[in-house]
């Protein structure tokens, strides 16, 4: 037990054994100690970042609560032996130059010891909540964990040495950018295609946002890639600014964006992969409004075109606007979409009759669903992602599905939902946002008494907590199948199934 003169506070050092793994994929270690000329007892969690089970490291405390503690390591005692050497140049602790990049948290260990750490999570928090870990399953992994990524969101602005910048920021920055040279998360193009787009910006002397004082313009370049068709869409976000500056001069806007389409353009042809799709999008961000984007379509086609291939050698199509929600691992949707119409009961030549699909989205699994029911019927809040799930429906020719754009309980009582409805629902499907289900909405669906429940989930904690109100309102939890749709990183979706 180590002896401290006092309590754990910012700048000490103590040395721990990593033992277990946060929900936000930290470290986390237990250290006993005896306080203070009284000889007080007291327990603390250390939390570390980018620190994995097994590790014994010696940590600076940054931040304290209580007797909660989190920091980095700076010193390696003993490394787990499920550590490796990671791909990315850009992995590590922020503390070294050009590292500690924060796209990737497990790169450190192997793929097969990361779907063991997040079968532990999940099965930690249902332990946590009272549910039985005896059915949850195994993480269903990709065949390959690399380049799956169909979307990406890189930051111009400030490196740490005060330098012109494109890529992402470190674990914990919002101020400092980290100058990407590759990413192993989207596709090979995508490393040799960012780090040329910096170069022309900077040699351009283009100036980048800055989050810190809110100067500049250039903000972000967003690429969208079609895992499935070939398709790439760039988007060119920037502030509102009519005038900027350009090799020292001040010109118009409109002449950066001409010139950096042109450079796009053929930069993207030489590398082997055409855009599709250019986009110059203008952002306005003011305290006390709401966020505005306008977009600007230069190239090509106005949408992203993308498939889903699923059971029955069916495939859906969909075109994916600048601001559409798409899952960003095309071939990992592929699998858990599979999860959810299994876990549903459904295989080809089977029919229900009513499927409820709630927290619709732009009605994915909805749509998934369509031809194994009668009737489908979607809810989602967002009256934009409804909009996008009427097109997909239309685009992918099915006639079944309706989809209401309200609150949950609005919807459900609402005439014109009584109507559409009419009979019983024989299958409720909810993909709720990573807060889960707030009571309301259980009690909701529990009114529904639908015979099966299936429950997606991508917050192991929130949805052991829901389940629980779930099995006391009269479900049995027969199975969680566990989908990793991100390598590499902390998240894992989950795929439950309940039955009456």
């Amino acid at each position: 037990m180590l002896e401290l003169d006092r309590g754990l506070a910012h700048g000490d050092e103590v040395v721990v054994e990593i033992t277990d793994v946060t929900d936000r994929g930290m470290g986390k270690a237990i250290l006993e100690a005896v306080v203070g000329s009284q000889r007080e007892e007291k327990t603390y969690e250390i939390f570390v970042r980018k620190a994995i089970p097994g590790d014994k490291v010696r940590v600076l405390i940054e931040r304290t609560r209580r007797r909660r503690c989190s920091g980095g390591w700076i010193e390696m005692i003993e490394p787990s032996v499920m550590r490796i050497e990671p791909r990315c140049p850009h992995f590590g602790r922020r503390e070294e130059k050009n590292k500690g990049c924060g796209g990737c948290t497990f790169q450190s260990v192997t793929y097969r010891h990361q779907l063991a750490i997040k079968e532990r999570m999940i099965k930690d928090r249902f332990k946590e909540a009272g549910v039985d870990t005896g059915l949850v399953l195994p993480v269903k992994g990709m065949e390959d964990p690399w380049n799956y990524r169909n979307k990406m969101e890189f930051s111009f602005g400030d490196n740490a040495d005060r330098e012109f910048a494109l890529g992402l920021f470190p674990t914990g920055y919002k101020y400092e950018i980290l100058n990407l040279e590759a990413c192993y998360l989207q596709s090979e193009f995508v490393s040799r295609f960012i780090p040329l787009i910096r170069d022309w910006a900077s040699e351009q002397q283009l100036i980048p946002y800055l989050n810190s004082d809110g100067s500049g313009f250039l903000r972000t370049l967003t690429i969208r890639e079609g895992k499935r068709t070939g398709e790439l869409m760039v988007e060119l976000t920037t502030t509102e600014a009519s005038k900027t500056s350009m090799l020292g001069e001040e010109v118009d806007a409109e002449e950066v964006i001409r010139q950096f389409q042109q450079f796009a353009l053929s930069t993207a042809t030489e590398l082997g992969t055409p855009i599709t799709s250019l986009y110059w999008t203008r952002m306005r961000q003011q305290k006390g409004s709401p966020t505005a984007w306008f977009e600007n379509h230069r190239h090509g086609k106005e949408v992203l075109g993308e498939e889903l291939h699923l059971p029955g050698e069916r495939a859906l199509h969909f075109d994916i606007h600048p601001r559409a929600f798409f899952q960003p691992n095309t071939l990992g949707a592929e699998i858990l979409y599979r999860e959810v119409i299994e876990k549903a009961g459904l295989t080809p030549g089977t029919s229900l009759g009513t499927v409820l699909d709630l927290y619709c989205g732009t009605g994915t699994i909805g749509l998934c669903m369509a031809p194994f029911a009668e009737k489908v019927l979607g809810i989602e809040m967002q009256k934009d992602a409804v909009e996008n799930a009427r097109k997909n429906a239309v685009t992918n020719e099915i006639d079944n599905i309706e989809f209401f754009a309200g609150d949950v309980g609005s919807v459900l009582g609402s005439h014109e939902f009584q109507s559409a409805s009419r009979e019983k629902i024989d299958l409720v499907i909810v993909d709720p946002p990573r807060s889960g289900l707030f009571a309301e909405a259980v009690k909701n669906i529990l009114e529904i008494r639908a015979p099966t429940l299936v429950y997606v989930s991508c917050n192991p904690a929130t949805m052991a907590k829901n389940l629980v109100d779930l099995i006391d309102g009269g479900y049995e939890l027969e199975v969680v199948q566990p989908v990793d749709l991100f390598p590499h990183t902390f998240h894992v979706e989950n795929v439950g199934r309940l039955v009456r």
